[in-house]
């Protein structure tokens, strides 16, 4: 079978949840044991060696080949749907939310990672939250099928868009392998690296108003005066634009807590697992979550995880999170101070974690995508 898949975020220097998502599922498609299938992979640009760009290393019995469309602005509205034209094959996949409005062949699957634009308005800007509202509902319509990365987000489709249910499937993220409990000697050498402390609480995501980080800031200063807890609070991820610098880093300056909280700004792939085994408990206080893959990746480091009970967070974690309101201050700061307190919980969280960690993989993923694109051909 020909399968093309519209890869751009594969490439992506510093890639967020998206970026992580496509590159691990088109390396796990491509190397799929038992299915032989001729990929064509989009770019808009790359390096020479395209496939190098990737970072994939084909290994199975599929045929990879990449196409590099050059092309200045409007490329997944111009440039892209040429080539599908000019060349088409037998079923198309779009990971991302980089999708063509005015062709887009009948055997598409489209993979729709959340609606958050429908349930925090405020979050994006005007203009996005335009483009984010008629190129979903574009593509929910126009795809043959409909892929979600959590039952969560599934039943948000099917609340808001009038399709058939069997139009749309859930199908969950995995965990990279190098996430897994690391040796101390790698940790420290990390810690040291970026100069954090001993004791932190991790959390990691964009920084967006979704994230709920002033929130989360205004736990950790109850913690601290309240329990004096010893832990510093580390923040991993790049700063979004509608959520202004000012208003985390004022917060921040206004509890007195420069001394205590720590953002690294982006940090490379390579250097997450021994930053994430370095933390004492991981947080994710989001309002909303498509499907919160650093949940997981925590769980498969071996650190007790606490999070949300919103959206795709508790589908995710299962048991294996201690759970809050992302709403109460109060209920955030008690549920952390059990976790940091409590070593047998910890152990117990940190047990549970591993195992959920290993349901998930991008082997499984790959395949049910593939089960997903074979019936339509």
């Amino acid at each position: 079978m020909k399968i093309g898949v519209e890869a751009t975020s594969a490439a992506v220097t510093h890639k967020a949840g998206v970026g992580h998502y496509v590159y691990h599922l088109i390396q796990a498609m491509i190397n799929a044991p038992n299915a032989a299938h001729q990929y064509t992979l989009y770019l808009r640009q790359a390096d020479p060696r395209p496939l190098d760009t990737l970072g994939i290393t084909p290994s199975g019995a599929s045929e990879v080949a990449v196409r590099v469309l050059e092309f200045p602005l409007l490329w997944a509205q111009i440039r892209l749907p040429l080539e599908l034209m000019r060349h088409p094959q037998d079923v198309y996949f779009f990971p991302s939310p980089t999708m063509p409005l005015w062709y887009l062949p009948k055997r598409s699957v489209v993979t729709i990672h959340d609606v958050a634009f429908l349930f925090f308005p405020d979050c994006f800007s005007p203009a996005l939250r335009f483009w984010l509202k008629h190129s979903t509902q574009r593509s929910i319509r126009a795809a043959a099928k409909i892929i979600t990365v959590s039952e969560a987000t599934r039943q948000d489709v099917l609340a808001y868009y009038n399709i058939a249910p069997e139009k749309v499937i859930a199908v969950h993220h995995g965990v990279h392998q190098r996430f897994q409990p690391l040796e101390r000697a790698v940790v420290q050498a990390a810690r040291r690296r970026y100069r954090l402390p001993e004791s932190f609480i991790l959390c990691i995501g964009t920084l967006q108003r979704r994230k709920n980080i002033p929130r989360l800031i205004h736990a950790f200063y109850l913690l601290k005066q309240k329990h004096q807890i010893p832990h510093k609070l580390v923040l991993i991820g790049q700063q979004y634009r509608d959520l202004p610098e000012d208003e985390i880093f004022s917060m921040v300056t206004r509890l007195s807590l420069q001394q205590e909280v720590i953002w690294t700004g982006y940090v490379p792939d390579q250097d997450m697992p021994a930053l994430i085994n370095g933390a004492e408990a991981f947080v994710l206080p989001s309002l909303y979550e498509g499907f919160g893959m650093p949940v997981l990746e925590a769980m498969a480091c071996g650190v007790p995880v606490a999070c949300s009970n919103t959206s795709s967070l508790p589908e995710v974690a299962g048991n294996a999170a201690m759970l809050f309101d992302p709403y109460s201050v109060d209920n955030m700061a008690e549920r952390l101070h059990q976790l940091l307190t409590d070593r047998d919980l910890r152990l117990a969280y940190r047990e549970m974690g591993l195992m959920r960690a290993k349901q998930f993989s991008w082997e499984f993923c790959a395949q049910k995508t593939l089960d997903v694109l074979t019936s339509l051909v």
